[in-house]
């Protein structure tokens, strides 16, 4: 008399089931993790370095620099604290794409926020010289677009 129904039990055995087959994948899949993660990182140090670049009256130097299993923001040559490089994983890949001298290893932001070269001079260099597009390639593809006029988002850079 306390107790389940037979009937109860199967209900709860086809409800788990129906669990188990569509919200599980979801959980264990690891497809495009690194990715996303690289991604929002990206996004997050681009947005800080290129505040920091218009705010500083001083120095324009802040930006990103790219070396072979790491992403770091760039500040003026100072050191950065470990917490805020993105790290890479082996299996991940991030390319640039620009106009802009040397893009792929250092570039900055310049005053009015925009992606400018690491060799620019101070409030010389305009905005809508250059956009710069990052890919994340993994086992998904991811971008990010700093366009040429300092708009930072996720996406492909439109040509």
């Amino acid at each position: 008399m306390q107790g389940f129904s037979v009937i109860e039990l199967i209900i709860v055995i086809i409800l788990l089931g129906i669990l188990a087959v569509t919200a599980v994948p979801a959980f264990l899949s690891r497809d495009g993790i690194a990715e996303q993660r690289i991604q929002q990182e990206l996004l997050s140090a681009l947005r800080l370095s290129q505040e920091r670049a218009m705010q500083d009256v001083n120095q324009r130097c802040y930006g990103i620099e790219f070396a072979a299993m790491s992403i770091r923001p760039y500040e003026c040559g100072t050191a950065v604290p470990p917490e805020q490089v993105i790290s890479v994983a082996g299996d991940v890949n991030v390319t640039v794409n620009s106009s802009v001298p040397n893009a792929s290893t250092r570039w900055l932001f310049n005053s009015w926020g925009c992606p400018v070269s690491e060799n620019h001079t101070v409030n010389a260099e305009p905005c809508g010289q250059s956009s710069v597009e990052i890919v994340i390639t993994g086992t998904t593809m991811r971008y990010v677009c700093v366009q040429s006029q300092g708009y930072i988002r996720s996406g492909a850079c439109s040509t």
